[in-house]
């Protein structure tokens, strides 16, 4: 793969001159994981910038327990770890690809030299850690203030607006229902149960990953807990 050609596609380097995005291609690394492995524990450490450029990883919790609450999911294009690019050693969460996930690694160190003279950079930086932070709230606010069936309505209305589909009804899952269950802090038969009672109840329809919402303004006012 074309290092350079690649990181000149994504939002995260626009704006950067081409000199300085050559040089940090070339102390950039590129690797592929395989689907399912965990190549980031949470107390490992790194200091080093990741960007997703194929396949789909999400980044997780766990409990001494073996319970799993995942905190987001990324694909092409994702980048993450600007925490240890820039401040603590240790990743805060644990790194697994869903799938064979192909992933570009700029050591903390470089990213930061470059950060120090391209305040465009930084401020691409800044727009991505905003949504990230966005997105955190929205997380803290489902698990502690909602319900099962809200969360996931809260999820697929989301998702819908993420994916530039705010209009439609249909949207098609990335994952499986088991990590739905994950990313919705719930159990897989508690999912189970909630999409079969919105089932009965007209909102929607289910066919393994894909899901047809039959009455949006109800789901609307399911997710706002009306």
């Amino acid at each position: 793969m074309d290092v350079l050609k690649r990181m000149q596609t994504l939002t995260l380097f626009q704006g950067i001159p081409a000199e300085k995005l050559k040089a940090l291609a070339q102390r950039t690394f590129y690797r592929i994981y395989k689907a399912g492995e965990m190549f980031i524990g949470e107390t490992d450490p790194a200091h080093a910038f990741y960007v997703v450029i194929t396949g789909q990883i999400k980044l997780y919790k766990s409990s001494p327990e073996g319970r799993e609450q995942t905190l987001t999911l990324l694909g092409p294009g994702d980048p993450f770890g600007m925490c240890t690019a820039f401040a603590i050693e240790s990743f805060p969460a644990n790194a697994m690809a869903l799938e064979e996930s192909g992933i570009l690694i700029i050591p903390g160190p470089v990213m930061a030299a470059i950060a120090m003279k391209e305040p465009r950079l930084l401020v691409n930086i800044i727009h991505i850690l905003s949504d990230r932070l966005r997105e955190s709230m929205t997380l803290i606010e489902s698990l502690s203030l909602k319900e099962i069936p809200q969360r996931l309505a809260s999820f697929l209305l989301d998702a819908l607006k993420r994916e530039g589909r705010a209009g439609m009804n249909q949207l098609e899952l990335t994952v499986t229902q088991r990590e739905l269950a994950k990313i919705l802090g719930a159990t897989p038969e508690a999912l189970s149960r909630g999409l079969r009672k919105m089932n009965n109840a007209g909102l929607l329809a289910v066919d393994g990953r894909s899901i047809r919402i039959l009455d949006r303004e109800a789901l609307g006012e399911l997710a706002e807990g009306e």
